[in-house]
């Protein structure tokens, strides 16, 4: 199993991630930078679905073919968003 050390680091990244990602939205609402700020939202958004699918669901020590899958989904649901967003701005 995974050491529960490295599971309270792979914690407090997530609970960073997400206060950053917090501050990141309530200053988009006073500011006018849409592409940078959704970018860095997006990647944040990332790092915390990998976090939690290596890490907290256990697929770190399985073959790649499970953890490019659900990494994959992960990748085309960020994808679909992104193309939903940068339509919206036309």
């Amino acid at each position: 199993m995974f050491p529960t050390h490295k599971l309270n680091i792979a914690y407090g990244i997530l609970v960073a991630a997400t206060l950053i990602t917090w501050f990141i939205g309530e200053w988009w609402s006073t500011h006018d930078v849409l592409l940078p700020v959704m970018g860095g939202m997006l990647t944040l958004t990332f790092i915390k679905c990998r976090l939690i699918i290596l890490d907290f669901m256990g697929l770190r020590p399985v073959i790649f073919l499970w953890r490019g899958v659900v990494l994959g989904w992960v990748v085309i649901v960020l994808g679909v968003i992104t193309l939903a967003y940068l339509l919206g701005l036309n």
